[in-house]
């Protein structure tokens, strides 16, 4: 742009979220067979030059006014994101098509790559979960690591042109967050929740699958977690009514919403996992869901259903940068508060008449456990890997070392590079963690255990949607009574649900 043109790059730039959200949208929902990301770019040379992205720079350090900053420094986080992903497009189609295309062989079955992790989870024989496993170990390593490296490695040279000596310090100075402070708070929450997990662990290993802690393989989680013996509690043809009797217990009526459309449609390319693709705030939604039954299953409707429900009540009067961007840990806040209602007892006893949990709430915390450790590792293993400024030798081994420390499994090395999302997202995930560990402490303060039967609570939540993102997840929470965003809500469940 030879004259920058701020209102009109907010125009440009919502245009271009929204086919950003159709194109993955129409793939992942299985109506492309391709993904042409780079066709969207292309369509908005203007928006993630580098010129623009300094043009957005000045005007951001130039600001005085705090909502003008705030709008600014989301804009200048999407120029950013958008420049890294417009030198990166062609690669980043490579690898999405690559991965809907690739088939692992096993026991002389072909099977999708993308269609494997439903039938790894699914197997009951531990010697061909080995196969499965080993066999998409080995199409990563041969075949995606060198694509992932190509991408990362030119990323980290890209922050050197826009100023920055490491995709860390970019990313930690755009998004606001301290890297280092919160790698230190996710380790104290590993370190004081290592016991729980161990004994946990190691309980419900034996259990569920005959193996001690220290037996387990990488290789046998999925089917752990999968936990089939439950599948007449959470069975698919239970989804949908469930999910849709839960917002009508908080006086919200899915059919009643004209600007959310439940894909819900069985195909053979699309994504076996829901999820939500926000094409025009407020205004067009879409929730994707193949109904394959399972606990699994639920939590990953509900917690699309979480962010369709907060995209879907967010103020259409608010500016662009509300609506689309800002934290996303506010919107993955919102997604866990209804995920983890299949931690509630009460909820699981409401709509799905299951009584006694008691061993299945058990064996769901424990999952959740795993998770946040998990992702405590992946934040230790990132904050190093994206300081490269070079070649990535010895990430591989590290990322082995960090997530086998985490999670107290031997974790495939193979994984070091496809196992990382862009910007640091893995920050979103722990922070939206904490967040909705607090809200949850509210809204049971305020509404009780069966605050999902309250409309009131439901008017609450309405509420914090309304504002879309115009807060970042410590702000909002601030502005709400639940203080400093923090581990603690989660260690006090944890505790509570398994046990010092």
């Amino acid at each position: 742009m030879a004259s920058f043109d701020l209102a009109e790059y907010r125009r440009r730039a919502e245009e271009f979220t929204g086919a950003l959200d159709l194109e993955a949208y129409q793939h992942f929902a299985g109506l492309k067979e391709d993904c042409d990301f780079t066709a969207v770019y292309d369509r908005y040379p203007e928006l993630f030059t580098l010129d623009s992205v300094r043009s957005l720079r000045r005007l951001y350090d130039s600001a005085t006014g705090d909502d003008d900053r705030r709008r600014l420094s989301f804009l200048l986080n999407l120029g950013i994101e958008g420049f890294l992903g417009n030198e990166t497009k062609e690669i980043s189609d490579e690898i999405a098509n690559t991965e809907s295309r690739a088939k692992i062989t096993v026991d002389d079955e072909q099977i999708g790559l993308r269609y494997s992790s439903v039938v790894l989870a699914n197997e009951p024989d531990r010697a061909r979960r080995r196969r499965i496993s080993d066999a998409r170990l080995e199409l990563t390593r041969t075949v995606l690591n060198p694509l992932y490296d190509q991408t990362w490695r030119r990323q980290h040279e890209l922050v050197g042109e826009l100023g920055y000596p490491t995709y860390s310090e970019l990313f930690s100075e755009v998004r606001a967050v301290d890297f280092g402070m919160l790698r230190g708070a996710t380790q104290a929450f590993l370190q004081a929740t290592e016991g729980l997990y161990q004994r946990t662990l190691d309980k419900v290993a034996r259990a569920r699958l005959g193996l001690s802690r220290e037996e387990l393989e990488h290789s046998d989680l999925p089917f752990l977690v999968r936990a089939p013996d439950y599948d007449h509690i959470f069975a698919s043809s239970r989804l949908l009514p469930t999910f849709d009797r839960t917002l009508q217990g908080l006086g919200i009526l899915l059919t009643g919403q004209p600007n959310v459309h439940v894909d819900a449609e069985v195909r053979e390319l699309k994504s076996p996992r829901a999820f939500c693709a926000p094409v025009r705030i407020p205004d067009e939604i879409y929730l994707v869901v193949m109904p394959k039954g399972g606990q699994d299953d639920f939590q990953a409707l509900l917690h699309e259903g979480g962010h369709t429900e907060h995209f879907a009540h967010t103020r259409p009067d608010l500016p662009f940068e509300y609506r689309f961007l800002g934290d996303n840990a506010v919107t993955e806040g919102f997604a866990f508060v209804f995920d983890h209602l299949t931690l509630n007892p009460r909820w699981l006893e409401t709509y799905l008449d299951y009584a006694d949990s008691r061993e299945y709430l058990t064996f769901a915390n424990l999952v959740e456990l795993y998770f946040l450790r998990r992702y405590a590792g992946k934040l230790a293993y990132e904050t190093e890997f994206h300081v490269q400024t070079g070649p990535l030798d010895g990430m591989a081994e590290r990322y082995n070392a960090l997530l086998s420390q985490a999670v107290q499994i031997d974790v495939p090395a193979a994984s070091y590079l496809v196992d990382i999302d862009d910007g640091f997202y893995v920050s979103n995930y722990l922070r939206a963690w904490m967040l909705e560990g607090a809200l949850r402490m509210l809204l049971q303060d305020n509404y009780g255990m069966e605050w999902f039967l309250n409309p009131d609570a439901g008017e609450w939540l309405k509420k914090l949607w309304s504002t879309g993102q115009m807060y970042s997840a410590d702000q909002l929470l601030l502005k709400n009574g639940g203080g400093r965003l923090d581990t603690r809500p989660l260690e006090l469940h944890l505790e509570r649900a398994l046990g010092r």
